[in-house]
């Protein structure tokens, strides 16, 4: 599955292992909550590191992501005082499978006390599962703001916030931003020059590079800026580029539960459990 000597997977060998992982019983719905689960732990982790996070609760095992590896202060940070308030947390979701990855960030950093607002980019969600986590956040005190209904959706944001996570575009993306993606990346490179800039954290790729890509030329020119890439399962060919660090930060690989041999054997002997 991985390249040994790179440790990377193309976009197209990762679409063959999730299929054959969800014949196998991983269902693209867990592999969904797998990847937020992940991608969640991760934000919490370095929002901590960097000192700003003030009201986090853990709340359970995190795929990728054992109980010895999170940072103690996910168990022991006290709630949230009147002179600080909650961490406030910018996520901007796609139509996509990628959008679902931050619906269910969303969910979690919600749960862990986080103060979320969630900017649908291209409209409401089109793909089951991304329809069924945002379907969950309906009932949780997350703002939700869809910028093809309102014009007005990126002022009405707020101020800026503690920290931007990009789930707009996957590892498929090709072309460049346009519309509301183009402005929603605007926006980011806006904060980015704040005297207290967000963290940025992109989902899997920064919106405005596409997996396979290997040439800086081939982003587009207002390409997302990241200072952490949560990526799944593997690195993907653009994050072993030298020019990776400048837009993806700090790239992280979290495991989703996909078998390794599934890329060479189809069917796994015993299935997912």
């Amino acid at each position: 599955m991985i390249n040994q000597k790179n440790k990377y997977v193309t976009c197209g060998q990762m679409k063959l292992l999730e299929r054959r992982a969800d014949e196998n019983g991983l269902s693209y719905y867990q592999m969904m909550e797998n990847a937020g689960s992940g991608a969640a732990a991760v934000i919490r982790e370095k929002m901590s590191e960097s000192g700003r996070d003030r009201d986090v609760r853990y709340t359970g095992f995190v795929s990728g992501y054992p109980d010895s590896d999170l940072p103690a202060v996910a168990e022991t940070a006290a709630a949230p005082s009147a002179e600080t308030g909650p961490m406030s947390a910018l996520i901007f979701c796609g139509k996509g499978n990628n959008g679902g990855d931050g619906f269910v960030i969303a969910r979690l950093l919600c749960e862990a006390g986080y103060d979320v607002t969630v900017i649908m980019v291209d409209g409401r969600p089109r793909t089951e599962d991304a329809v069924t986590n945002y379907e969950l956040l309906l009932d949780m005190d997350v703002r939700i703001l869809d910028m093809t209904e309102n014009e007005r959706a990126l002022l009405e944001s707020g101020g800026t916030p503690d920290l931007i996570a990009d789930a707009m575009y996957g590892t498929g993306f090709s072309g460049s931003l346009k519309g509301n993606g183009l402005k929603a990346a605007a926006f980011i490179a806006k904060t980015r020059k704040h005297k207290t800039p967000p963290l940025v954290f992109a989902v899997d790729i920064p919106s405005g590079a596409g997996g396979d890509m290997t040439k800086e030329e081939q982003l587009d020119l207002n390409c997302v800026r990241a200072d952490f890439t949560v990526t799944f399962h593997a690195r993907k060919p653009v994050h072993m580029q030298s020019f990776a660090p400048d837009y993806c930060g700090e790239i992280i690989v979290v495991d989703i539960g996909i078998d390794q041999e599934l890329l060479w054997y189809p069917r796994r002997r015993s299935g997912y459990e």
